[in-house]
């Protein structure tokens, strides 16, 4: 007796194999014909910036989101429009393809702006690997300015440790203002406290040497009083050095941001070593005493 079923399993997947060679280019052809019934743009925008938005998205794409439920899938190239998304600074991430419901998805992740650097070539943000994304109209985030002289030896990256810092601390982001880069290297905060600027120095010990700070906001200016020093250093280890205010105080601007700071030190200054263990006396506020030369930093 002959056994029927291996016949008509082949008949049958000889069926089904021709019914996907027909089935399937004409439901491509009929899905390629169909039309976009809109558009969903989803931003990863995890921080909450908002450095890159759906609307602005939108116009980077064409205002995409007012004519797309006019157009057919066949009349969009997918991979255009991903390439078209990617050849933007703004953007790291960038995913585009076709939901089953026939809406076009649209799903970025942008670039994540740590400070908006001033140089003498312009105006432009980095990010945490220090890539450029230059700076537009309209696109802008509420970032640390950063203002100085950058070069190869000395570029706007080498600022990342501190701003990252400064970041992830809500106090400190409250307290800077803006960061600048002198001639010689010496990092420079303009803190939101109006009338003086920090020298920072470098990005080493940033912990500690905001620790020295903290301790001279809390015990040094409230008996001295807040518009005594222009310049409150703390580039050397294990000590403050705040310069005595020789002039009327003027409005911090940005202007004032892009003077130089390379000479800091006059004979006038008060050298505050850091508290620890016992609590060292304040000075009294009423009489000044110039530090000897040697307790001033080399």
């Amino acid at each position: 007796m002959i056994n029927r079923y291996p016949i008509l399993a082949c008949a049958l997947t000889l069926l089904l194999t021709a019914y996907l060679i027909f089935a399937l280019p004409l439901t491509a052809k009929s899905a390629a014909d169909d039309i976009f019934t809109g558009c969903r743009i989803s931003v990863a925008d995890s921080l909450n910036t908002r450095f890159v938005t759906r609307l602005e998205v939108s116009q980077e794409c064409g205002d995409i989101m007012q004519w797309i439920t006019t157009r057919r899938h066949s009349e969009l190239s997918l991979h255009e429009l991903e390439q078209k998304l990617r050849a933007s600074d703004k953007i790291e991430h960038v995913n585009v393809c076709i939901l089953n419901n026939g809406k076009l998805a649209i799903d970025v992740v942008p670039m994540t702006p740590v400070a908006r650097i001033f140089d003498s070539k312009g105006s432009y943000y980095i990010n945490t690997q220090g890539k450029r994304i230059s700076a537009d109209p309209r696109y802008h985030v509420d970032v640390p300015v950063v203002v100085g002289h950058f070069s190869d030896e000395l570029p706007a990256t080498r600022l990342l440790p501190l701003l990252d810092h400064i970041a992830a601390s809500p106090e400190l982001d409250a307290l800077v203002s803006t960061v600048k880069q002198a001639h010689n290297g010496d990092i420079i905060i303009v803190p939101t406290i109006r009338g003086h600027v920090i020298n920072f120095g470098d990005t080493s010990l940033v912990e500690d040497k905001f620790t020295r700070l903290r301790e001279f906001y809390r015990q040094v200016m409230p008996v001295r009083g807040w518009e005594t020093y222009d310049t409150v250093a703390v580039k050397w280890r294990g000590q403050i050095v705040a310069t005595k205010r020789d002039k009327s105080l003027a409005p911090t601007s940005l202007a004032a941001v892009n003077e130089e700071f390379d000479d800091l030190d006059d004979i006038e200054t008060m050298t505050t070593p850091l508290h620890t263990g016992e609590q060292e006396q304040l000075p009294d506020p009423e009489t000044e005493s110039t530090p000897k030369n040697s307790e001033k930093p080399a």
